[in-house]
């Protein structure tokens, strides 16, 4: 594999990132009130939902997205396919759910801790923990990688260097500095993107058999979607830009334009996985979009795809950095805004050193990416059934929450014993969470029989 080393200009221009990063935190934080740390003043306009929505669930899909497309060819697109269908039938339900929470919810954990009780509030608050947690090992892998390959460094020096950029920020601003580095990413990943995607793409040939569209197996296709579908309902972060956002029609105009963008950068990204593959058929498929960008890119604008790569990781890595000690502290104590503020940047810190020390550990996307994603489906399906039926009783939650959490964790086991973890876990966890509806509510039937 060729390692592409990084011009003076590249290292120079990659410097003024970073620092462009940290003064936006540092100017997020002048006459900062409490409200902004912590939700942005819930004063988010149309164009800047769109852009937090679409920049912090970008990050390392694009990684593992390329390395699935070495794997199933153009089919992969189908997790993609199932995002858009899933925020568009998530536009209805954050419409009424930012009426609902009445400018007093602050994490996911909290609409269930408002409408259904402690136990369906605690499980969800820890779900979105380990979502939180995981997704922030995900896309601390992805960005150490993209270091280690360009620099050469060892891999747990570019883990400290990244967590120690987004913590600089992040411990100033908060969510403020969030969305304000969101916007400034998003413009610049769609930009670049673009401007690569044209050059990547300019006389390559991509094989007429990886423009498949039902190349992969149905359980792996039904995976992929059913994820897509899901995937906003079970996103705390996401819930945040709603809450966050000035009203509902600023909320359901940036929705909206967040499904269109997110649509066009997924063909562009698809278009120069493909590329990257009929080039490169049997590189490593983790790094693949690594070196596509190494090989394929003229000297000069390697530094470019670096800073691409790092605006998609790093807008990702400070929301989940955020939402996950932001849910500690918000759905497990009752402190004045003050002290809230004060506990969740110390929660930050801890929880990105023991992310850093996770990351090393591990240091593979895909088999992580299969996990969490499969958590996911318990708790979007949990809460695409509060929607279908707002008086659904609170043992059917409790119920749903157990066996599919049982059902993940029987197979996860299973699947580490035969030596593959693979997307029918998804299809597995989301079978264990419809039984567990259904249990429920025959138990509750049951009971008003009797």
């Amino acid at each position: 594999m060729k390692m592409e080393s990084l011009t003076s200009l590249d290292f120079i221009l990659i410097g003024a990132y970073f620092v462009v990063l940290i003064l936006i935190g540092y100017f997020s934080s002048r006459r900062q009130k409490e409200e902004d740390y912590l939700i942005a003043e819930r004063k988010l306009g149309m164009w800047s939902t769109m852009a937090t929505m679409n920049a912090s669930k970008s990050g390392s899909i694009f990684m593992i997205f390329t390395a699935l497309v070495f794997v199933w060819g153009f089919s992969a697109i189908w997790y993609f396919i199932g995002v858009v269908f899933g925020t568009l039938l998530f536009i209805p339900f954050a419409l009424r759910l930012k009426e609902k929470s009445n400018e007093k919810y602050y994490t996911l954990a909290h609409y269930f801790k408002f409408n259904y009780g402690k136990g369906p509030s605690i499980i969800a608050s820890l779900i979105t923990i380990f979502l939180m947690f995981g997704f922030l090992v995900l896309n601390l892998i992805a960005g150490s990688k993209i270091f280690a390959f360009f620099t050469g460094l060892p891999f747990w020096i570019c883990a400290l260097i990244m967590i120690f950029i987004v913590l600089i920020y992040l411990l100033l601003g908060g969510f403020k500095a969030v969305v304000k580095t969101d916007i400034l990413q998003y413009v610049a990943m769609v930009f670049i993107l673009v401007v690569l995607a044209i050059i990547i793409f300019n006389g390559s040939i991509i094989p007429s058999s990886e423009w498949g569209f039902f190349s992969v197996n149905l359980s792996t296709l039904i995976g992929f979607f059913i994820v897509g579908i899901v995937f906003p309902f079970a996103s705390p972060d996401l819930w945040q830009r709603v809450y966050s956002s000035k009203g509902k029609k600023e909320l359901k105009r940036g929705m909206l334009l967040s499904v269109l963008f997110y649509a066009f950068l997924a063909l562009l990204i698809a278009l120069v996985a493909l590329t990257v593959k009929a080039n490169f058929p049997s590189i490593d498929p983790q790094l693949a979009l690594i070196h596509g960008f190494a090989n394929l890119l003229p000297a000069g604008l390697v530094g470019l795809s670096v800073i691409f790569l790092f605006a998609a990781i790093m807008s990702s890595t400070d929301t989940y950095l955020f939402t996950a000690a932001s849910s500690i502290v918000h759905d497990f104590s009752d402190w004045d805004k003050q002290k809230t503020v004060r506990n969740i940047r110390k929660l930050i810190f801890v929880i990105a050193i023991v992310g850093v020390f996770v990351t090393i550990l591990i240091q593979d996307l895909i088999i992580g990416a299969y996990i969490f994603v499969a958590v996911e489906v318990v708790l979007g399906l949990v809460v695409i059934a509060t929607w279908i039926k707002t008086g659904i009783r609170k043992s059917t939650l409790m119920s749903a929450f157990i066996f599919g959490l049982i059902f993940f964790f029987a197979y996860l086991i299973f699947s580490l014993f035969k030596g593959e973890v693979n997307p029918l876990i998804a299809i597995v966890t989301l079978v264990g969470t419809l039984i567990g509806l259904f249990v429920g509510a025959l138990r509750s039937r049951m009971r008003r029989a009797e």
